[in-house]
């Protein structure tokens, strides 16, 4: 090739080159997540996946809203009012149960973290030690929800423990006060409660040991969703489960994106609930085949024993309450 042929070479590739920064950059479709509470060690990889631009590649862009509970979650996608939630799953069925249209499309925590914390010193070993005692629980919190059935597999009459109204942040405090005899509140907030009490002072009673062996948290989804934009659901769970990937590999990254995203978070005790967290979130079932996969038979299990001890509104039908149609594949 002569010098002159050389020369409009470069001249082409300089004017493609003109011409691809010219056009626009690709559209990024607004998407909201709405958490189930304020931020948590468990919504750290979503940040971590927002900062590595892995939503970007997607071509999304992701708005975290603060929640509330996991009740208040599934009734603002149930009114439309943001795109996927999260929530845990006993509440999302009995949100469906009532007529809500809803639809799970991955699981978080494959392993139910429901769980009472207390002071060591409080003389809670079983389910039946809580007759008679108060325990604090925000109004919408799913613990509400799963208690009748939890109580019922242990022969408690729920009635007979009085629950406590309270704010999702005030939980460690009123029983630091000594005002109620404990909180129901999630297993991976274990790091949590040792600040406030003191390592060595918090007692829990995780649920899956006393007859709860269902699914935890749960994305999901309004059903409109599903029919109008399938292909964005299918995105943000690629992009979300590349952040929980890189989460396990390295737990301080993810709280460190969620920090500088969150004013105000404390860092080093979030990072601390990050053991506790992957316990719940990443095992044998994620391991084969990529996180977020729900069996059947397990969710079954959670609808028979969500509905226990009260009887579901209307009949509910596995292929009505959740999908794997969008499953990533992405193992941890």
């Amino acid at each position: 090739m002569n010098k002159k042929d050389s020369f409009a070479v470069l001249r082409r590739v300089a004017a493609g080159l003109a011409l691809v920064m010219a056009l626009p950059a690709v559209a990024q479709e607004k998407m909201q997540l709405q958490l189930n509470w304020f931020q948590l060690a468990d919504h750290a990889p979503i940040y971590l996946a927002m900062k590595k631009g892995y939503f970007k590649e997607e071509g999304i862009e992701l708005t975290v809203l603060r929640g509330s509970g996991s009740a208040d979650s599934a009734k603002k996608i149930d009114l439309g009012q943001a795109d996927v939630g999260i929530s845990d799953a006993p509440t999302v069925l009995t949100a469906i149960s009532k007529g809500a249209n809803l639809k799970m499309v991955a699981v978080v925590y494959d392993k139910a973290g429901n769980n009472l914390f207390f002071r060591k010193n409080a003389a809670i070993k079983t389910p039946k030690d809580l007759v008679g005692k108060k325990i604090a629980v925000p109004p919408a919190d799913s613990h509400r929800v799963l208690w009748p059935a939890f109580a019922a597999i242990n022969g408690v009459d729920p009635n007979s423990v009085t629950l406590v109204n309270i704010k999702p942040e005030g939980k460690q405090a009123i029983v630091a006060a000594g005002e109620v005899d404990g909180a129901f509140d999630l297993y991976t907030s274990y790091a949590i409660w040792e600040k406030v009490l003191g390592k060595g002072e918090v007692g829990h009673m995780l649920w899956a040991d006393f007859g709860l062996p269902i699914y935890g948290h749960t994305y999901f989804v309004n059903n409109d969703l599903i029919k109008k934009n399938p292909k964005l659901i299918e995105k943000f769970l690629r992009a979300t489960h590349k952040g929980w990937r890189d989460a396990k590999a390295n737990p301080a990254a993810a709280i460190e994106a969620m920090v500088e995203a969150v004013p105000g978070l404390d860092g080093p005790t979030l990072l601390a609930t990050m053991p506790q967290i992957m316990d719940l979130c990443v095992t044998e079932r994620s391991a084969k085949h990529g996180l977020g996969w729900i069996e059947p038979e397990l969710m079954q299990k959670t609808i028979d024993i969500t509905f226990a001890n009260v009887k579901p509104e209307k009949p509910l039908v596995l292929a009505d309450v959740f999908t794997n149609q969008y499953s990533s594949k992405i193992k941890p």
